[in-house]
């Protein structure tokens, strides 16, 4: 069985290395556990054998403080069917609310009625600094006659297409960004 590093994504060769990093409990390469041994706590391979699911570090994960959400993660919506569809809003929601608004003739105050919205939540759609959420985009489709949603793939379905395209999965590194904490001297 190959194991790959927590951090790197690499595969280890011979024995992972063990550390706690954060309180998390991570298996890492060789260059990994040695980038990170002033910050992480190495357990020795012997010890890292007998420890058991009582004695391990628990992993835990803090919030920050809340960030914009960049716009290529995109708000989802799961619905309870069976294959469990998920749908995301299409980028350019902005220009096709307001086209179709004008094509049909409606203000923005008449439109805000028919979606039970206020005015300036359409204002803002429309000027593209407010994204609707997953219902309000399914009212202004109905009422607009238009796609503001589209179909996201399945885990399943990214991940083959991801190690197929690029030929490697996301491993932790790729999402944490390690920060040292300030020492109070």
């Amino acid at each position: 069985m190959k194991i790959y590093c927590d951090i790197c994504g690499a595969e280890i060769i011979g024995e992972p290395v063990i550390i706690v990093l954060d309180r998390a409990t991570l298996r890492v390469c060789r260059r990994c556990a040695q980038k990170y041994s002033k910050r992480a706590q190495v357990i020795p391979p012997g010890r890292a054998r007998s420890m058991s699911a009582a004695t391990t570090p628990k992993i835990t994960t803090q919030m920050s403080t809340p960030r914009p959400v960049p716009r290529a993660s995109r708000r989802v919506s799961t619905l309870g069917t069976p294959r469990e569809l998920r749908y995301e809003i299409v980028e350019d929601f902005a220009e096709r609310v307001k086209r179709a608004r004008e094509q049909l003739g409606l203000t923005r105050e008449l439109l805000a009625r028919l979606v039970n919205e206020k005015e300036s939540v359409i204002r803002r759609i429309e000027e593209g600094s407010l994204e609707p959420t997953i219902e309000l985009a399914r009212k202004l489709e109905r009422v607009l006659k238009i796609k503001l949603l589209e179909p996201v793939l399945e885990e399943e379905e990214m991940e083959s297409y991801v190690s197929k395209s690029r030929g490697f999965e996301l491993t932790l590194g790729d999402v944490v960004v390690i920060r040292e904490k300030k020492r109070e001297k």
